[in-house]
């Protein structure tokens, strides 16, 4: 009999220790999105039977099979859902089928589990905590097109998934993991669900990227512009599958070379706007340029004989980045204009998507896609 208990409590040891050995962030499959941020209202409505929860003690709040169109404020030190009052500032949803959230004339729907959140100013966020291969599915048709190769979709939803797993991970103690939106990856819910789309994730289900055991940042852009750029450039990491890479496939995408024109008046603001002290500009002029080609110092001199140097990744960052598309350009002066004459759209870092998009049109699978772009990192599942 002694001998029995101690079988069981080692057994008990070994399996506490082979549990605790193997709980690493990286295990965890779900991601929080935040969908709405500082919202002071929103309508939901939900699909199917649904349960909402006290989060801060565990409680069962209420149940029914559905709920009609219903505004949810927080007032009285509490959360409204429609006509009921609940005297928490932290709700959980959770759903059988989906919930459908209508703000600022758009609606989506949304699988998984909903939180709503409030903070002291009345306000509050709406978090979707879902599976990660459903929030997979919920990006790729906002990434890429689903008409796109089938190799080309399948490198994007590994980039997808990686991305998002790594940022559950450095988010772990935060409200949530990613956003709905260009700050993170555009998210669009059940709404965004495609047939080809979803056959990617599916073929590529539990892949991530991985370098020295840890999951990778795999960062990912639009139109390299002929060479990714070192994500030492823009972020604080020093990674061999993201030094940057010459790329010889985006050349007939969108946005490979554009030109646009400022007014240096417009320039000005916007640099002041950010708090730089600039006065009437006489010039700007490129000081420094990295290994990928892309600006990384800028003299910009005034009409007062001053001048002040600005980083490129903050210049662009001041005029923004939808206009001034990337960071690789040239400049001309034209009086009180110039001229930006540039290549590529975004950051530049890591996998290039119209670079992808060529090298699937020309038979390379999704593994030498991702291999080309992130050289040195492994596909593993997760």
């Amino acid at each position: 009999m002694k001998r029995t208990v101690l079988f069981i409590v080692l057994l008990s040891v070994f399996v506490a220790r082979v549990f605790f050995a193997y709980a690493d962030p990286v295990d965890k499959r779900t991601v929080r999105i935040a969908v709405l941020k500082n919202a002071e209202d929103c309508v939901i409505s939900i699909r199917g039977s649904y349960k909402i929860y006290d989060i801060v003690t565990g409680d069962l709040l209420a149940s029914s099979i559905k709920l009609k169109r219903s505004r949810v404020v927080v007032q009285d030190y509490g959360i409204h859902v429609g006509q009921r009052f609940y005297s928490t500032k932290k709700l959980r949803i959770k759903l059988q089928k989906d919930v459908t959230i209508y703000s600022a004339d758009k609606k989506k729907s949304y699988r998984g589990e909903i939180l709503i959140l409030a903070n002291d100013e009345g306000k509050f966020a709406v978090i979707n905590d879902l599976d990660l291969e459903l929030y997979v599915k919920g990006v790729l048709y906002h990434e890429v097109s689903h008409k796109w190769p089938i190799e080309a979709i399948k490198a994007q939803a590994v980039a997808t998934r990686t991305y998002a797993l790594y940022q559950t991970i450095v988010n772990k103690d935060q409200q949530f993991d990613v956003t709905s939106d260009i700050y993170s990856q555009v998210y669009g819910g059940r709404n965004a669900e495609r047939f080809r789309t979803n056959i990617a994730a599916e073929r590529t289900k539990k892949q991530i990227l991985k370098y020295e055991g840890k999951v990778l940042p795999a960062y990912f852009h639009a139109n390299c512009g002929g060479h990714t750029e070192d994500v030492s450039e823009l972020w604080k990491h020093d990674l061999a599958p993201l030094k940057g890479v010459v790329c010889a496939f985006c050349a007939k995408g969108p946005h490979n070379e554009w030109k646009i024109n400022f007014q240096l008046k417009v320039i000005q603001e916007k640099l002041n706007e950010k708090g730089y002290k600039v006065g009437l500009i006489k010039g700007i002029e490129i000081l420094e340029k990295n290994r990928s080609g892309r600006v990384k110092m800028l003299k910009i001199e005034t009409r007062d004989d001053k001048s002040i140097t600005v980083s490129g990744k903050d210049f662009r960052n001041a005029i923004g980045p939808n206009d001034l598309k990337s960071n690789k350009y040239d400049l001309v002066m034209k009086g009180y204009y110039v001229d930006v004459v540039g290549q590529g759209w975004g950051h530049g870092v890591g996998m290039c998507q119209w670079g992808a998009y060529q090298m699937a049109n020309e038979n390379y699978n999704y593994k030498d896609i991702l291999e080309h772009y992130y050289p040195g990192a492994k596909i593993v599942k997760y």
